[in-house]
């Protein structure tokens, strides 16, 4: 059962619908938080906040799957999964509200704080964790990889 779930939550994770509905959440906050600087200004800033969480989600899964296969070992690899996804994240988020003028950037980013770790976090260690099952896709992905069948030189060896 608890296969099951890891399962269900990394295809959650790995999917736009996850992407979506995540960043919505973020979207309405930056919106409320942002709600004295007008109405066009503060759905400017919450429309900007929730296309560029869904943007920052897809392409920080795709990013986090390419650095997890850098390092030689799985670990490291999670780790500057970890990291690598969460420098590329904030500091688009960062330029973009200052870009745009957000008057309370702090305040529209601290609630995203712990989450975005956390995606970061559990998402590597699915990662990890689906790498070692050689049944799983990252299973099948690592195997060529090792085997030099998919040509990547960056691959664990």
């Amino acid at each position: 059962m608890r296969d099951r779930f890891l399962r269900r939550l990394y295809r959650l994770m790995d999917s736009p619908l996850g992407a979506v509905l995540g960043a919505l959440v973020y979207g309405l906050w930056a919106f409320l938080v942002n709600r004295k600087t007008g109405l066009p200004q503060a759905a400017m800033i919450g429309c900007a906040h929730w296309l560029m969480s869904v943007v920052i989600t897809m392409s920080c899964v795709h990013l986090m799957r390419m650095l997890f296969w850098l390092p030689a070992r799985p670990r490291h690899g999670a780790l500057l999964a970890v990291a690598g996804s969460l420098a590329a994240t904030y500091t688009l988020l960062i330029g973009v509200h200052l870009w745009l003028g957000t008057p309370r950037l702090l305040l529209t980013l601290a609630p995203g704080l712990l989450p975005t770790i956390g995606f970061a976090v559990v998402y590597s260690a699915l990662l990890l964790r689906e790498s070692a099952d050689p049944e799983s896709p990252a299973g099948r992905q690592r195997r060529a990889a090792l085997s030099g069948a998919t040509g990547d030189h960056h691959a664990r060896t």
